[in-house]
């Protein structure tokens, strides 16, 4: 006996239909995204509400969403306000001087690698030791600019000060030494870059007196030199171990990554008293080189390029090995153009790091002209209890910088990490 099917026949759906659907479902989506991303941004959004409040407004409960009158001027009273305190000459000759270095270094490397040898010139036997001790008067005109620029009872200080910008030189001179270079342009490039860095130590000496002493302009001023300084320096020694550590074979090698991984492990509270002792020591307390020159290197920062850095074709070093190109060479030609993403985000991170730290700016910088943004805006809410819509501009002038720069280069940043997270 036949069976009846009792089941209905499934119709098709046409493809407007389909169409119209998947619109509506993606609609739907982008609402509730928006919906929450607007309540993730509340509170920032009532904190840039808040710097056209009055305080009484502020504090009030239930919180209002819009400010009753618009109070506009809360943002040029902000840069008007000054805590006291005159610029010292201390503060403003180290913020000088570590911008001087920078610059002394930036333009040495770049003008010293724009030409490999050609067997002309003069040779290495000649050139390098004039270079090195070229590398030394640095330091030690450093160190009398320091004693003539104001009155120093510290002769350790001055010591440490001029070693340390002698050693700045000379990993400069010996990073040009493993390109080969054309050891007279390489002398003429360091003449050169020790005359840019004098002019912008004296520069931005006064460019530090003339931001004064605790106000907020000086603030920001402090907190952008040392963030694009400490950014740039571990970028380019952070690069360099990573290219050794990922790509040259050693003897070793593995133990020093080991031991580099188990230093990232020690928490950061256990090293604290110890290095406040050391830049005690030396004099460095209340002076931008406590937060620039310990700082030159970092072990997350070599991990992480060294992680990308493995992930690239090793078809590509032994093709330049093939034409006669160096290790230096593959390192600036080949290495660096393909690690940009990996650069820009660890420059992003170093930055960042930079510009939201407190604690060791807290810790080494104690005095209104030399405070970064984040002490700065901490002791101006202490010294102005009930003005909470100035510390509320403060804050969001703090975080604009930092938002900027990732919403600007988000796509390299995402980029870098997945580079150096998955193919690492």
């Amino acid at each position: 006996m036949a069976t009846v099917s009792l089941a209905r026949p499934v119709r098709p759906i046409s493809p407007a239909v389909a169409s119209a659907q998947r619109r509506i479902s993606r609609a739907i989506v982008y609402i509730v995204l928006i919906v929450i991303g607007l309540i993730l941004f509340t509170p920032f959004i009532l904190a840039f509400l808040g710097t056209f409040k009055t305080d009484a407004e502020i504090i009030a409960w239930p919180p209002t969403f819009f400010p009753v009158k618009w109070l506009v001027e809360n943002w040029p009273r902000l840069w008007r306000t000054d805590l006291g305190g005159q610029p010292r000459p201390e503060g403003s000759t180290s913020l000088g001087l570590v911008a001087g270095v920078f610059i002394f270094f930036v333009t040495f490397l770049f003008a010293g690698l724009s030409s490999e040898e050609k067997g002309k010139g003069l040779p290495a036997a000649i050139g390098l030791p004039i270079c090195l001790g070229l590398a030394i008067l640095t330091g030690f005109g450093s160190s009398l600019y320091l004693r003539l620029s104001f009155e120093v009872k510290n002769t350790t200080f001055l010591w440490t000060t001029g070693i340390a910008v002698s050693i700045f030189a000379l990993l400069a001179v010996g990073i040009l030494y493993m390109s080969r270079p054309d050891w007279q342009r390489v002398i003429l490039a360091m003449l050169l870059g020790i005359a840019i860095g004098a002019v912008t130590t004296v520069l931005f000496q006064q460019l530090a007196v003339l931001a004064g002493g605790g106000r907020f302009f000086r603030w920001l001023f402090n907190t952008a030199l040392l963030s694009v300084i400490r950014a740039f320096t571990m970028l380019v020694f952070c690069s360099m171990a990573a290219y050794a550590l990922a790509r040259l074979r050693f003897p070793g090698k593995g133990l020093i990554f080991n031991f580099m991984l188990l230093s990232m492990m020690i928490p950061g509270a256990v090293t604290l008293i110890p290095t406040y002792v050391i830049i005690s020591k030396m004099g460095w307390v209340n002076m931008a080189y406590a937060l620039i020159f310990p700082s030159i290197v970092n072990a997350f920062g070599i991990f992480m390029l060294t992680q990308f850095l493995k992930a690239i074709p090793h078809e590509l070093e032994e093709a330049a090995f093939i034409d006669g190109a160096s290790y230096f060479q593959i390192y600036k030609d080949v290495i660096l153009p393909l690690a940009r993403p990996a650069l820009l985000t660890l420059f992003i991170l170093q930055f960042q790091g930079m510009w939201n730290d407190f604690l060791a700016p807290l810790l080494y910088l104690n005095t209104p002209d030399m405070f970064v943004l984040n002490v700065a805006l901490s002791t101006f809410q202490q010294q102005y209890k009930a003005q909470w819509n100035l510390t509320l501009v403060g804050a969001m002038i703090n975080a604009v910088v930092p938002l900027a720069m990732f919403f600007f280069f988000s796509r390299y940043y995402i980029e870098g990490v997945s580079y150096a997270g998955v193919k690492g």
